[in-house]
C-alpha cells in the first residue's frame, strides 16, 4: 500500500476534523458581534454585582450556615432563572454572605425586588377588616394579629396559618376574565396534591361566607369570600375540585406579576436576606474590554501566524490551519456548553494560542532531528510525533491540573480563565496531535521536509 493512501483510520481522524469543523463553524455563526456568539461575563457586557447577608445565618453553628446558604443559593438561581436573567454566577462570598453576579441586568432595582423577596405565603381566617388605611382595628386576643394589604387596609386575623405556599405546584400570570375585573393580571395558583387536600379541608372546614387571606411576606394581597360552589367542590370533588381554584389578585403590572409567580414558584427562602453590596458595571466599560481583549487576540494572533509561515514554511501551514481550527474549536465549545466569556477567558484565550504554537513546535523540531539523523521525510514524521508524544502530555497534564483547581476554588473571573484554558488544553493536543499529523501525512506536506534543517528552512 502507498504511503499516500487512507486508511480505515485516517478516514475515522479525517471525519472527527471535518465533524467537528462544521459543527463549531454553525455554532459560532454569525461570529460577530461577540455578545451575539457567546455569553457574555458581567466585566464585558455590564450588569450588577450584590453581596447579599442572611437574617442570622452569622450566628448559626457551622453546619446550619453551609445547610441555610445553599438553599438560599439553589432558590436565588430557579428565580433568576425563571426570570430570565441568564448567565448569573451565585457562590458563597466568606462564611455567612452570597455573591450574586447578573451580567446584563439592565435595571438593578429590579434585580434588588426578585432577589430580596422572601415569598413567605399563608393562607389564613379573616376575622374582620377595615375600609381605610385610617381605620383603627386592634386584636381582642392572643391568637389574633393585624396585618395590612398594599393599600394600608388593616386585617385582623387568626394566629393560625391554613397552609402555606409548600402546598404550591405552579404559580402563573393570566389575565381576568371577569366583568368587573376584565384585562386586570392575577396570580393563578396551582396545589399539589398533599396541598389540594389540605386546602380542601380548610374550605369544608370554614364553610361558605367566611373569608381566607392569601398573605405574602406579612402582607395581605387578597382576602375572597369562600363562595358555596367551591365549598361544594371540596364536598363532592375532593382535592382535585379545588387544585387550581386560586388566584392572588391586586393593581399588578406585567413585571410584578411575573415576578411574583417566579418568587412563589421557587419556593420561600429560609431566612431574610439583605442587600449589603451593590455594584453596577456599565456597558460602554464591557465594551472597552471587549474591544481591546479582541484586538489583543487578533494582533498576537496574527504575528503568530506570520511567524509560523516564516520560520517553517511548509510545516508553518499546517501548524497556521491547526491554529485556526483550534480557536475554531474553542468558542464553539463555549458556545456549547455554555460558558460564560469573561475578561480573564480572554486572557485564557491567548494563553491558549501560545500553547498550541507551543505544541507545533515541539512536534516540529522533533521531526527536523528524525531528518537530519538520515530517515526518510514520511518517516521522520511518524517518528517525530511519537517522540513528542511524551514530553506533549507531560506538559499538557500539568495544566489541565492547574485549570481543574482553579475551576474548584476559583472565585468567577478566574474560573473564566480556567474554563477557557482547560478547553483550549484539550483542543490545542487535538489539532496537533489528530488534525496537523492528518495533514503533513495525507496532504502531502511531508514531501517539502528538506535532508538537512539548517537555520529555519525546515
Amino acid at each position: 500500500m502507498a504511503h499516500h493512501e487512507m486508511t480505515r483510520g485516517d478516514w475515522a481522524r479525517f471525519a472527527s476534523v471535518i465533524i467537528l469543523f462544521i459543527g463549531c463553524l454553525y455554532l459560532v455563526w454569525p461570529f460577530w458581534p461577540l455578545k451575539d456568539v457567546v455569553n457574555l461575563g458581567l466585566d464585558l457586557q455590564g450588569g450588577v454585582r450584590l453581596v447579599l447577608e442572611g437574617e442570622g445565618v452569622a450566628e448559626m453553628d457551622a453546619a446550619s450556615q453551609t445547610e441555610t446558604i445553599d438553599r438560599i443559593i439553589t432558590i436565588l438561581a430557579n428565580r433568576i432563572d425563571q426570570y430570565g436573567l441568564a448567565n448569573a454566577e451565585l457562590r458563597r462570598f466568606g462564611g455567612d454572605r452570597i455573591l450574586v453576579s447578573i451580567p446584563g441586568a439592565t435595571d438593578p432595582q429590579e434585580a434588588r425586588r426578585l432577589i430580596g423577596q422572601t415569598a413567605m405565603l399563608e393562607f389564613r381566617q379573616v376575622v374582620r377588616s377595615g375600609a381605610s388605611p385610617l381605620d383603627d382595628l386592634a386584636p381582642e386576643s392572643m391568637d389574633e394579629e393585624l396585618l395590612r394589604d398594599l393599600n394600608g387596609i388593616p386585617y385582623i386575623l387568626k394566629s393560625d396559618v391554613l397552609l402555606t405556599g409548600a402546598a404550591l405546584a405552579d404559580a402563573k400570570v393570566q389575565v381576568s376574565q371577569a366583568i368587573t375585573t376584565a384585562g386586570r393580571l392575577m396570580v393563578q395558583l396551582s396545589f399539589n396534591q398533599e396541598g389540594a387536600e389540605q386546602f380542601a379541608k380548610v374550605l369544608r372546614d370554614l364553610g361558605t361566607g367566611e373569608r381566607l387571606a392569601i398573605i405574602l411576606d406579612s402582607t395581605v394581597y387578597s382576602a375572597p369570600v369562600i363562595e358555596e360552589s367551591i365549598v361544594q367542590a371540596a364536598r363532592t370533588e375532593g382535592w382535585r375540585g379545588v387544585k387550581d381554584s386560586t388566584t392572588i389578585s391586586g393593581k399588578f403590572t406585567q413585571e410584578e406579576a411575573k415576578r411574583l409567580a417566579v418568587v412563589l414558584r421557587a419556593g420561600a427562602l429560609p431566612v431574610a436576606i439583605q442587600v449589603d453590596e451593590e455594584t453596577t458595571v456599565g456597558p460602554t466599560l464591557g465594551n472597552d474590554s471587549i474591544s481591546r481583549g479582541m484586538m489583543t487576540i487578533v494582533i498576537g494572533f496574527g504575528l503568530i501566524l506570520i511567524y509560523m509561515l516564516f520560520y517553517y514554511r511548509a510545516l508553518g501551514v499546517v501548524a497556521d490551519v491547526a491554529l485556526l481550527l483550534n480557536l475554531l474549536i474553542l468558542f464553539g465549545a463555549l458556545v456549547l456548553f455554555r460558558a460564560v466569556l469573561t475578561l480573564p477567558g480572554i486572557a485564557g484565550i491567548i494563553l491558549t494560542i501560545g500553547t498550541s504554537v507551543d505544541a507545533n513546535v515541539i512536534i516540529f523540531e522533533r521531526i527536523k532531528e528524525e531528518r537530519r539523523a538520515g530517515k526518510s521525510p514520511l518517516a521522520a514524521v511518524r517518528s517525530g510525533y511519537d517522540r513528542s508524544m511524551s514530553a506533549l502530555i507531560d506538559s499538557n497534564v500539568a495544566n489541565m491540573a492547574i485549570a481543574v483547581i482553579l475551576l474548584a476554588v476559583g472565585t468567577g473571573p478566574v474560573r473564566g480563565f480556567a474554563v477557557t484554558l482547560a478547553i483550549g488544553i484539550v483542543a490545542s493536543l487535538y489539532c496537533a496531535l489528530i488534525a496537523g499529523r492528518l495533514l503533513i501525512e495525507k496532504a502531502g506536506f511531508w514531501k517539502f521536509i528538506p535532508a538537512t534543517a539548517e537555520g529555519g528552512n525546515a
